[in-house]
């Protein structure tokens, strides 16, 4: 302003200066306040339950606790979390959600570990699982025996039995639970069913089809006489277990390297067993669930006399549908 009355332009001068000063502290005090609101409900926190993790095994634990005690007070923990994910914890299980890095000590220190009733370490990251549990350990030695690490990689679990974490926390894979229950609330109960000895065909031989392989060995190897694997990795998948598992010399193995959708990979193997003069189970248990149906509907139909086990990630309704029509049992691992 260079002209009119004095007082006109102080007040031009003052709104010239002071509008952006005045959105900026605006600005400060909306964020001074979004901290606050944070930092307030984590220092009421109490009796809580710290979770870490957002994929299938976090959710399928998620839902449980609250089964067990809908009142639970739950913090979910994961380096990423999109805004749909937060929305979808907070307003159907009640649960408060950060984003934050799990293995970094002022992070952990902000979680109130004095006051946490149980640590559940269930991300897909095996070594943030145990890196943080050392942390939480160096920090508060009381909470081992309420703190659960999963481990998604049963070798890489087993390599760790001496470790600090594997010694005094409770640690777990969820293939081998779902392999336990798998073996011996389904598969022993068919073995006794048959006269005969059987005969077992594991298409896909990934974590949880050498987990499933393991569990026969260990409980049902006198009901078995032959077993086909079927994987596009087999050979190497195979020396990895044999490292860890003895096989018993009276069972027939038989290794398939090839895509399980592949018809030439089951003439192959029909080559070495007959399938349709005995009544072999047929688990069918790659990481595509796709395929997985696919190939199980398609066995059913060329082997009707096959006992076809199919896997999901996850229970799946129209699975289980189309499964049920067929004649095959579908599961899924989360269940």
């Amino acid at each position: 302003p260079v002209s009119g009355p004095l007082w006109g332009q102080v007040l031009l001068w003052i709104g010239y200066f002071g509008a952006p000063l005045l959105t900026g502290s605006t600005i400060a005090d909306w964020f001074q306040q979004i901290v606050t609101k944070r930092n307030r409900w984590l220092r009421e926190l109490s009796n809580h339950i710290v979770l870490v993790g957002v994929d299938d095994v976090a959710r399928s634990m998620l839902e449980k606790l609250k089964e067990l005690n809908p009142r639970s007070q739950i913090v979910i923990i994961e380096r990423e979390i999109g805004k749909a994910q937060a929305m979808e914890f907070t307003e159907r299980y009640g649960a408060k959600v950060l984003a934050g890095d799990i293995t970094n000590e002022f992070f952990l220190s902000t979680l109130r570990l004095s006051r946490v009733h149980r640590v559940i370490l269930a991300s897909d990251k095996d070594f943030d699982n145990f890196e943080a549990a050392s942390q939480i350990l160096a920090m508060r030695p009381e909470l081992a025996p309420r703190m659960v690490v999963h481990c998604n990689r049963l070798r890489f679990m087993r390599m760790l039995k001496s470790s600090q974490v594997f010694e005094n926390c409770i640690t777990f894979n969820s293939d081998h639970l779902a392999a336990q229950h798998l073996v011996q609330n389904h598969m022993l109960d068919y073995f006794k069913s048959t006269a005969q000895l059987d005969t077992v065909i594991i298409a896909g031989f990934g974590r949880f089809g050498q987990t499933i392989f393991e569990e026969l060995m260990e409980r049902a190897k006198d009901e078995i006489c032959d077993i086909g694997i079927i994987d596009i990795d087999a050979d190497r998948r195979i020396l990895v277990v044999k490292e860890q598992k003895d096989i018993p010399k009276d069972i027939f193995m038989h290794v398939l390297q090839g895509d399980i959708g592949h018809p030439e990979v089951w003439q192959l193997l029909e080559q070495q067993i007959d399938l349709n003069e005995t009544e072999p189970l047929v688990l069918v248990a790659t990481g595509v669930d796709y395929e997985n149906l696919r190939t199980a509907l398609w066995l059913k139909k060329k082997y009707p006399n096959t006992k076809v086990m199919v896997r999901s990630a996850r229970p799946s309704r129209f699975a289980e549908s189309v499964s049920e029509v067929a004649g095959i049992q579908a599961f899924g691992l989360s269940q």
